[in-house]
């Protein structure tokens, strides 16, 4: 079958696979703007409402997940299925047509799921990025911080992945503190690939709080009551 240019296998190991898309095909996502998209995928289970991708297990924001997992992660899963992707390669033209474009650091999935070494070199080739990772509280995982927001939704939990090194990404109940800002695609309509804040530590900026978004956004108040 023949490849879908600009659509490429990250990584992969006996359980996860992760891939890209969207390096020639923008996508139109009106929140992020037209980044290089990256699926963090079960190897062998096709992503469902029930069954989601890989590393989600045990998600605090499983009630309440924006991702439509039957709908474009799995058309993409289903493509890597018949053989549409190929590997990234370094060495080829690949690298030009990632060179400066923002990339999102799991568009579905789980992020601490390929190791954070493995993501450098794609960082590095796209220059910005936006990362997020609800796996925060893992001492294996704070690696991740320097290139991942740690996703909560409590003040309480703000405070703690602050003191482990991460910046973050707070939804929730509670109002906005002193140490965030509001996303600036709430209040100025900016999108995520101009915006450039949720790069983890990579840059210097207060933690970013957004208001609850997505098809149940109603269950993130749960968490605070």
């Amino acid at each position: 079958m023949a490849h879908i240019k600009g659509s490429y296998i990250l990584w992969s190991s006996l359980k996860t696979v992760v891939l890209m898309t969207g390096l020639l095909r923008p996508s139109i996502n009106s929140k992020t703007g037209p980044m290089p998209q990256t699926w963090i995928l079960r190897r062998r289970s096709p992503p469902s409402v029930r069954n989601k991708g890989a590393g989600c297990k045990g998600c605090p924001a499983d009630p309440f997940c924006y991702i439509r997992w039957e709908q474009a992660p799995l058309s993409v899963y289903k493509a890597y299925k018949r053989g549409a992707y190929e590997p990234f390669d370094f060495e080829s033209n690949d690298v030009t047509l990632l060179n400066g474009k923002p990339m999102r650091v799991g568009s579905a999935g789980e992020p601490t799921e390929m190791p954070a070494h493995a993501w450098q070199p794609y960082l590095k080739v796209a220059g910005s990025w936006t990362g997020y990772t609800h796996k925060w509280a893992s001492a294996g995982n704070l690696p991740y911080r320097t290139f991942c927001m740690a996703s909560v939704h409590t003040v309480h939990e703000m405070k703690k992945a602050n003191k482990l090194g991460y910046r973050t990404y707070r939804v929730g109940p509670e109002p906005i503190t002193k140490d965030e800002i509001m996303c600036p695609h709430y209040t100025h309509g900016v999108q995520c690939v101009n915006c450039k804040l949720c790069m983890g530590s990579a840059i210097k900026a207060k933690n970013i709080y957004a208001p609850a978004h997505g098809a149940y956004r109603n269950k993130v108040k749960e968490i605070g009551e």
